[in-house]
């Protein structure tokens, strides 16, 4: 399992080939789940990954034409630069489904509109911070900054490298998974349990640096 304690849901796992333990082809990476949602969770764990199948899997007899594969995050060995390698071989994957309750980083965090405690808008999601902890992925904050839409921007377009210049006179917009109150998929909406100004007051604390 990789060793990294900070992770860019976008940048280090959207999209990413997933392979199966021979290193065989399984798909590439839709979306995260985590939860059910609960806000006593500081931070949630991600329970699965949601794979869109390459062409050759979706012929299997185990997986219905176009759709999504379910994979438990259990089975994941590790987080490589180029691949999310499985623990199993393809033949031993069986279908799974969502639980109810899960949330969908991609579907129901990203690009969400953030409000305070008050129902004052803040800015929307640009990325998902995330940290691995004795073989978990769990979500530690949201990026709402310039510097998380600038990797999206900059990674889906190939131009990354130049935005690298910018990054160093850019603050981290980053608020903490532990002052999200509950999510409203209906509205669009993810609340948070303090204040803009608090959220304001937090982002102008110079950030930790991660232990090696």
């Amino acid at each position: 399992m990789a060793s990294r304690c900070d992770m860019s849901f976008y940048k280090d796992l959207l999209h990413k080939p997933v392979v199966d333990c021979d290193g065989r082809l399984i798909g590439v990476l839709l979306d995260l789940s985590a939860g059910p949602f609960d806000p006593a969770h500081i931070h949630p764990p991600v329970k699965n990954l949601v794979v869109q199948p390459s062409r050759a899997n979706r012929q299997a007899a185990t997986h219905v034409a176009g759709k999504p594969i379910i994979l438990p995050w259990r089975l994941v060995a590790s987080l490589e630069p180029r691949v999310i390698r499985l623990c199993r071989t393809a033949e031993e994957l069986g279908p799974a489904a969502l639980a109810t309750g899960e949330v969908l980083l991609r579907k129901q965090i990203m690009d969400q509109q953030v409000v305070d405690c008050r129902g004052l808008k803040l800015q929307r999601v640009n990325d998902i911070a995330m940290a691995l902890s004795d073989g978990a992925l769990c979500l530690s904050g949201m990026d709402t900054g310039i510097r998380g839409l600038l990797v999206r921007l900059g990674f889906r377009w190939g131009l990354l490298p130049l935005f690298r210049p910018l990054f160093g006179r850019l603050h981290h917009q980053v608020i903490e998974w532990k002052c999200v109150d509950r999510l409203d998929p209906s509205r669009g909406w993810i609340r948070l349990r303090v204040s803009r100004n608090d959220v304001r007051s937090a982002n102008d604390k110079p950030p930790l640096t991660p232990v090696a």
